[in-house]
């Protein structure tokens, strides 16, 4: 998929991006916005929404003009990198050290980017492990040599070559217990500074807490604190990044960066909603809410739509009020309206005040068309029916997510001149992707679900149960509220002493970024399909699929059947739903036939619904001929069309399928029929057929829901 697909509108010249870095694609200047205090823009959207596409191509377009800095927070080399030496280095020192590279490593318009207190703060940290022997002091100090700029040292900031200075850290190896490793470090390092120098060192170490104006006796400090560890080290990292944007600003406001640079020079920081990247955008929204702003554009991704619940205090989440971040999508035209709102107090106020949150966008069905041509290596053709039986399914399962439309279009390429097998999704599931050398490739939804569910696992998942993590949604995908869910949830975790329950996980599945559905406990329409796939697969004959449904029948069957149930209407009618999913429709329209004169016109349709949008996975299909009254059906002339409705309604709902007209002419004829009986609420019954022909003629689900909502 081309990086920049689905992203015109924040891409434009005169959109967010070129307007925040002051920068358009193409390196022409433009009037940034805001400033000087800066959002953190925090790109929010779920699995596979495009959020690290972005900042990739964020850094290869703006890349170009801009100084850029792109990490990826969910990289294990940052951790590994720490441990080698635990004492002097963490997994926020090689971030920033890293940063400082990338930074240093700018050739366009005027040059690298010096980070020189950046250096200073590290290479105290790095000389401060009291129970190190001088050798790996020493090793660990030059190992920051790199971050110093080619050919001298701090561009003649320091009097001496940096040779010297290195020279003289190098010696100490020849003199141990001379003096406190770290004292001659720092003493060496002031030492070959100029005035300017020191006047740099004190306006910026000088400020550090308790130092009083003194660079040495704040470098010192914060290695202290570093060596502390806690809450200590979180403050010591926090001031090594300020330290670090105070070397970008400086590159910019020096009279050769004023007159070199233009625009602002941006940090990426991706999968940045785990523990890294927490502690990397908490400082930088602290110090800015204290007032102490630069211009570094920090554009982050998330996957809560909220961005993260360190951004709010307890309570505060979807608060509308003052604090509530700015949260605006690419489709709401213009741009998003910014500033930091009046009053608060650092410290007692959220840290979402200074966020901008920037939804990410579905791709419309024309870029969805688009792609998939690409994928194709041909244009779209319109008449070719089985063409667009793929491409309406791929709409139907992806709803829009990038990721889904990329894989799916990917898998789907050489079907592109025939119809699918059976005619439904579930075939665009079993389509192969060919990954490296192989032959026959991996069917598209075990790839999706690696890449959705087993390649991001919600930060807060305990090890324990990562390796049944999806297991568990699998199971998940046939529930609905949480009871349901919990139902499941007893049984398939019993005899495990390290049990999640369905509350439990539904709060993960939101920290995943996975939208919510009142009436689905998996609450996107794509992902369900996936998981329900894998469900009936996990055992022979669909053994698991129809062992759930049964579970959840039994434990609606033992309710007293009038039991009030929000979304069915009654227990009964909950347990209806699970036994035709289950595979006995017989009884559902005996059910139906029943209660058909002890439910009002209302309730019964309400009933009707939710039942009838049971799933079909494996078997026979005789949905159309019953629902066509092609099969005969014992009982009378109300249970005749009373099968005949509750198939026709059942192939309606059924969003895995493109609608048949026949089936969609003949159901709403049904539902008028059966008010000619001897029964109140035959106005209900014509009214609601009126309304179900209206919604099957725009193609519209007959209950729709939230994860359904935007599927035609």
């Amino acid at each position: 998929m081309p990086d920049d697909l689905g992203f015109d509108k924040l891409l434009d010249d005169d959109g967010l991006l070129a307007r925040l870095l002051g920068k358009t694609r193409a390196g022409r200047n433009r009037k940034p916005l805001y400033g000087p205090d800066l959002p953190v823009v925090l790109l929010v959207g779920g699995p596979g929404m495009g959020k690290g596409r972005l900042l990739r191509c964020v850094r290869g377009e703006f890349g170009r003009h801009i100084p850029t800095a792109h990490v990826d927070c969910g990289l294990t080399v940052y951790r590994e990198q720490a441990e080698q030496q635990a004492r002097t280095r963490s997994v926020t020192t090689e971030v920033l050290r890293e940063v400082a590279r990338q930074f240093g490593a700018w050739q366009g318009d005027g040059g690298p980017v010096a980070t020189p207190r950046l250096y200073a703060g590290l290479a105290a940290v790095a000389a401060s492990d009291p129970l190190a022997d001088t050798a790996t002091l020493v090793s660990e100090v030059q190992r920051h040599d790199g971050l110093l700029p080619r050919g001298s040292f701090w561009r003649g900031v320091l009097n001496r070559a940096g040779r010297a200075y290195a020279g003289v850290v190098a010696g100490l190896v020849a003199h141990p217990g001379a003096v406190p490793f770290i004292n001659a470090v720092i003493d060496e390092l002031l030492a070959r500074t100029s005035q300017e120098g020191k006047a740099l060192l004190a306006a910026c170490y000088g400020e550090y807490t308790g130092a009083g104006g003194h660079p040495k006796l704040g470098l010192h400090s914060l290695a202290s604190h570093f060596q502390q560890g806690g809450e200590a080290r979180e403050a010591a990292e926090g001031f090594l990044f300020r330290a670090l944007r105070e070397d970008i600003e400086a590159a910019y406001v020096s009279l050769f960066g004023r007159l070199s640079r233009a625009g602002r020079p941006a940090l990426l920081l991706d999968r940045a909603d785990n523990a890294l990247g927490r502690r990397l955008l908490k400082p930088v929204l602290e110090d800015r809410e204290l007032g102490l702003y630069d211009r570094l554009v920090v554009m982050a991704t998330a996957r809560r739509a909220d961005g993260g619940r360190f951004l709010h205090h307890v309570g505060d989440a979807g608060d509308t009020g003052d604090d509530a971040p700015v949260s605006w999508r690419p489709t709401d035209g213009g741009l998003p309206r910014w500033s930091r709102p009046a009053g608060g107090i650092p410290g007692l106020t959220p840290l979402s005040r200074g966020v901008l949150l920037v939804r990410m966008p579905m791709l419309t069905r024309d870029q969805q068309s688009r792609e998939i041509a690409r994928l194709r290596m041909q244009p779209a053709r319109g008449a070719d029916a089985g063409q667009f039986r793929i491409d309406t399914g791929i709409h139907r399962l992806s709803g829009g997510r990038p990721l889904f439309v990329s894989r799916l279009g990917e898998a789907t390429a050489s079907l592109s001149l025939r119809e699918p097998d059976d005619g439904t999704d579930w075939a665009l599931l079993n389509a192969r992707v060919r990954a490296g050398e192989e032959a026959e490739g991996r069917p598209v939804a075990d790839l999706l679900l690696d890449e959705l569910i087993v390649q991001q696992p919600p930060e807060e998942l305990s090890p324990e149960q990562r390796g049944h993590w999806l297991d568990l949604l699998s199971h998940l995908s046939v529930a609905h509220d949480a009871e349901c869910a919990q139902v499941l949830m007893r049984e398939v975790q019993a005899g495990r002493d390290e049990r999640l329950s369905a509350y439990r996980i539904a709060e993960l599945l939101g920290d995943s970024g996975w939208p919510h559905c009142p009436r689905h406990f998996i609450g996107d329409l794509g992902l369900r399909r996936l998981l329900m796939r894998r469900l009936h697969r996990m055992r022979p004959d669909g053994a698991d699929w129809r062992g759930d449904h049964l579970l959840l029948r039994d434990h609606y069957r033992a309710l007293d059947d009038e039991t009030a149930d929000e979304y069915f209407g009654s227990a009964a009618a909950h347990g209806m739903h699970h036994h035709l999913a289950a595979g006995d429709a017989d009884t559902v329209t005996d059910y139906l036939d029943r209660t058909f004169l002890t439910r009002s016109a209302r309730e019964w349709c309400v009933e009707l619904l939710a039942i009838a949008e049971a799933p079909l996975l494996g078997g026979p299909d005789d949905r159309q001929a019953r629902a066509l009254g092609d099969v005969e059906i014992a009982g009378d002339v109300r249970r005749k069309r009373i099968d005949r409705l509750l198939h026709a309604v059942r192939l309606c709902e059924d969003r895995t399928r493109s609608l048949d007209d026949a089936v969609a002419d003949t159901l709403p004829k049904l539902l008028e029929r059966l008010g000619e009986e001897p029964a109140a609420g035959a106005g209900t019954l014509t009214r609601t057929a009126r309304d179900f022909a209206d919604r099957l003629a725009t193609k519209q689900p007959l209950r729709p829901c939230t994860c359904t909502r935007h599927i035609g």
